[in-house]
């Protein structure tokens, strides 16, 4: 059987690229517990971070012409000068040797910072305790003093050695000469230079120390904030992004479905039902019947549910699918060959089959012969061994022997991911419905049409069930093998089913293998 050719009126979906919000929106769970381990890190970090106390001082700058030394001058500029010259590497120096302290240590808890509304600045010093912060700031604004006067004290100590000098040798001419030459001419006019310069240089140093107007006395601030707020938000923001980064690129590497779109796309075939996540099973069943019957040839008879990855399919829809269906058609066979599952766990919960109409090989201890609960219908169990499914035709023998006597035969196939062994027993079928989930990958399906055609010609459309997280191992329990009874809750149920039924709730699995009928 082909597939059936699509409207005309219908184009093909070219794929879109995902959007980032769908991407997460699976995943945000993890990124938030991430954001949560990022924050939690940081807190712990501000809260075992040492106490901090701070102190400041304000240094009122002289700005009149004697103290500036020109008469015109931008006195901002030389408010912002000054700050920085009270933070240079000379004056870190100074204070480290004063205080006794590393010149880093110094330099990364001193700051100046110039005024925007008046000729000062500000220190500020940081210390483990107030005495430790205050003595930071008061030893800053020594050595701001000092400095301001070093270079011109130095310059005047030495023109005060070179006029000594320079008075001994014209003393010495004096003496030797009777009349006054040459030599002793220019000796007093350097004398007489020299003293005008050292007039200058001693005004400059009375000036330079006036130059500070007012410096105030450190005053303490107490104890500084320990950043833990800011600590806290700066580590989600990283943590966040960092998920967010790494579930792109995990997505990247590997993409999953974000829209039921993407695998009918990507397989080239329409999209027959997309099953709510909030539905009931005996609703999904209705769906996925309805929309087999609209893909289907009339004269198929074997249909294949493959599953794109291991759990996409679940028993719950195999088994509700059969029931209802087999109210309609009259006889289901279900032949599963999956490596593992639990169809024949949840058929076991519907009552024993008592029609005389069954064919002969339906009452032999490898088939499971179910009624589908409303007495129209009956759903047939085999369990067919992968090896023996996964052999070209290995099911020929089983199809021509039961198919004609049922009205549907549904084959329960491996997954996709699991190809080759998939293909053997999918193409042997009429029809292929392929089954996805929201963990399907799509690389999955994208390596059917290129590698296996004859596979992809069989598959005449695609069921997506939006549950997630049901990649889970299920158990036989009363629960999972009653779910079936929901299709067909309120139909009666015979006596002698109920009581055969409470009495032998579960039968052995002997279906694991199949006995051709004697002839």
């Amino acid at each position: 059987m082909s597939r059936n050719a699509p409207a005309s009126g219908e184009t093909s979906r070219a794929p879109s690229a995902p959007s980032l919000f769908k991407i997460i929106q699976p995943r945000l769970l993890i990124i938030a517990i991430v954001v949560v381990i990022f924050a939690a890190l940081a807190a712990i970090y501000s809260k075992a971070q040492t106490a901090s106390y701070t102190a400041s001082a304000r240094v009122f700058l002289s700005t009149d012409q004697n103290s500036l030394g020109v008469s015109s001058v931008d006195v901002t500029r030389y408010v912002q000068t000054q700050a920085q010259f009270a933070q240079s590497s000379a004056a870190v120096t100074e204070i480290a040797k004063a205080l006794k302290l590393s010149e880093s240590d110094v330099s990364g808890r001193l700051s100046t910072t110039p005024s925007d509304s008046g000729y000062f600045f500000v220190i500020k010093g940081e210390g483990a305790s107030e005495a430790a912060a205050v003595d930071l700031v008061s030893a800053a604004e020594t050595a701001y003093g000092k400095l301001l006067i070093s270079s011109t004290q130095t310059t005047l100590t030495e023109m005060l050695k070179l006029r000594t000098q320079l008075t001994t040798q014209l003393q010495g001419l004096q003496t030797s000469q009777a009349t006054p030459g040459t030599e002793s001419g220019d000796l007093t006019a350097q004398l007489q230079g020299l003293s005008g310069d050292i007039t200058k240089a001693q005004t400059t140093v009375a000036l330079g120390s006036a130059a500070i107007k007012l410096a105030e006395p450190p005053v303490s601030a107490g104890q500084g904030a320990s950043g833990l707020l800011r600590n806290t938000l700066v580590a989600a923001i990283v943590g966040l992004l960092l998920s967010v980064l790494a579930v792109w690129i995990m997505y990247q590497r590997r993409p999953t479905i974000l829209d039921p779109h993407n695998p009918s796309d990507a397989l080239g075939v329409p999209l027959i039902a997309a099953l709510e996540p909030g539905r009931t099973t005996a609703s999904a069943a209705e769906t996925l019947v309805s929309a087999m019957s609209a893909v289907m040839s009339p004269t198929s008879k074997v249909v294949a549910f493959t599953p794109a990855s291991r759990g996409d399919l679940t028993a719950d829809l195999v088994s509700s699918v059969a029931a209802a269906w087999s109210d309609d058609q009259g006889v289901v066979l279900i032949l599963d060959t999956s490596p593992s599952s639990e169809v024949r766990a949840s058929l076991e919960g519907l009552p024993r089959a008592t029609s005389a109409e069954l064919p002969r090989w339906a009452h032999e201890p490898t088939c499971l012969a179910r009624s589908s609960g409303t007495g129209r219908g009956h759903i047939l169990y085999n369990r067919v061994s992968p090896a023996r499914a996964a052999r070209p035709g290995g099911l020929a023998p089983i199809l021509a022997d039961r198919a004609p006597v049922v009205d549907l035969v549904i084959l329960v196939t491996s997954a996709l991911a699991e190809l080759p062994m998939t293909a053997a027993s999918a193409i042997q079928a009429d029809a292929v419905v392929v089954i996805t989930s929201p963990e399907t990958h799509l690389k999955e399906l994208e390596q059917v049409p290129r590698d296996w055609p004859a596979l992809a010609e069989r598959v005449v459309g695609v069921v997506h069930d939006g549950r997630t997280g049901i990649r889970r191992v299920t158990s036989n329990t009363p629960d999972r093998r009653s779910s079936v009874e929901s299709i067909t809750s309120s139909s009666p149920v015979s006596d002698g089913a109920s009581s055969s039924r409470n009495s032998n709730p579960m039968d052995a699995e002997p279906t694991d293998r199949y006995a051709r009928p004697a002839r």
